[in-house]
């Protein structure tokens, strides 16, 4: 049986929400995503607007959808780090936003202690908009 069959089982008529297009920050990251053809799965691009990576750098966006809820993730290991992304697609009238809540983890050493695994993960809270 392949993943997408098994999705299928898994939440029959629950398509995902019209994410498909480009998707823009505040802080000027740019998304690309695409929902494939088994209506739950998203891959896509992303740019970061932020921190070190160079504007035209690329990572790859992976992650999926139910209805209106979703999650993606980041690689962004040249710079040694991931993140993630979970929140809900939601339109205003021609307005459509993606409101989500994010981690970003980085590696630590093998005997990091507690404080230093907390403090190698960011978390916040980020709207990305429609723009294509």
């Amino acid at each position: 049986m392949t993943i997408e069959s098994q999705l299928k089982e898994l939440t029959p008529g629950t398509r995902a929400a019209a994410l498909s297009g480009t998707w823009a920050n505040r802080l000027g990251s740019v998304m690309e995503l695409a929902v494939d053809e088994t209506g739950h799965g998203l891959q896509g691009t992303y740019r970061s607007g932020v921190g070190s990576p160079h504007p035209d750098r690329v990572y790859p966006v992976t992650g999926f959808a139910v209805g209106d809820a979703f999650v993606f993730a980041v690689d962004f290991n040249p710079h040694g780090s991931v993140g993630g992304w979970t929140g809900h697609h939601v339109t205003d009238g021609d307005d459509e936003r993606l409101v989500t809540l994010w981690h970003l983890a980085r590696p630590v050493k093998p005997a990091a202690g507690d404080s230093e695994l907390w403090g190698a993960v960011l978390a916040g809270a980020d709207e990305f908009r429609r723009t294509g």
